[in-house]
């Protein structure tokens, strides 16, 4: 899918770049071959991830502001293995409290399909759950949390929020692959650590600490780290980045054949 129009509405590099959540350490989890990731017995699949980032990476390529520098493959498939944990914990905690998980999913996802400018033929794109997962966590624990808060409390409900979320993974299981970041809502958890698993992985380490570093600095007002990023992503394999497309170049012209008239002279 491409999209022809600037995004609208949704605060999506937040969404892609932060959250609610951090990456941070090595699972000694065991997960089931084919498995990205188990929240409470719900999985997400590996095939589901393959899918969701070939269709979160089009969207990004179709959205320049969103791109901006590109991707690494690691880091793409990392936001949306967190994206997709995060839809699975949402529903576990709406299910728990007796809410509609259903209703508060497909208007999220309403929301995403709005804001990015998704036509009824793209309904069931696999990057929708990724850039509505926030919005879905958010209203769930905004139904569960807010009832409990003071006036007060509800001007500012996100420690509150947090707090919820911190007590909820305490006594719940969120267990991902070791080839994905860790999920963690604890605000003391910080980086992004791949585990050491291979020579692939630990080479998808080093182009995601690089990438993480260049993207902190561009965020800090490093004019040359923005640079340095797109560089980065755009000498990866295709398979290993989501970086912009090149135009291609239009074919060369063919010089005009002259005429020749019949007596065998040029015209």
């Amino acid at each position: 899918m491409r999209l022809s129009r600037p995004l609208a509405g949704l605060a999506a590099a937040a969404v892609l770049a932060t959250g609610a959540l951090s990456g941070c350490g090595v699972s000694d989890a065991e997960i089931r071959p084919g498995v990205a990731a188990d929240v409470e017995g719900a999985e997400v699949s590996l095939d589901q991830v393959a899918d969701a980032v070939a269709d979160t990476c089009e969207v990004l390529q179709g959205s320049p502001e969103l791109l901006q520098g590109g991707f690494t493959g690691a880091e793409l498939r990392g936001i949306v293995v967190q994206q997709l944990v995060v839809t699975e914990v949402a529903t576990a905690i709406a299910e728990e409290n007796g809410l509609d998980a259903d209703v508060l999913r497909r208007e999220a996802e309403r929301q995403a399909r709005n804001s990015f400018g998704f036509t009824a033929d793209e309904a069931d794109d696999a990057s929708i759950p990724v850039f509505a997962a926030s919005a879905y966590l958010s209203s769930v624990i905004s139904e569960v949390v807010d009832p409990t808060l003071s006036e007060e409390e509800l001007v500012e409900p996100g420690p509150a929020y947090q707090a919820y979320l911190e007590q909820w993974q305490a006594e719940n299981d969120i267990d991902v692959n070791p080839l994905f970041d860790q999920v963690d809502f604890t605000e003391a958890a910080s980086g992004a650590l791949l585990s050491d698993t291979s020579t692939a992985v630990s080479e998808a380490a080093t182009l995601r600490a690089q990438a993480d570093e260049l993207r902190n600095r561009a965020a800090q007002g490093d004019p040359a780290a923005q640079a340095e990023l797109t560089t980065l992503v755009s000498s990866l394999p295709q398979s290993q980045a989501c970086a912009a497309e090149e135009d291609a170049p239009e074919p060369a012209q063919a010089p005009p054949i002259p005429l020749e008239n019949p007596n065998g002279g040029q015209g």
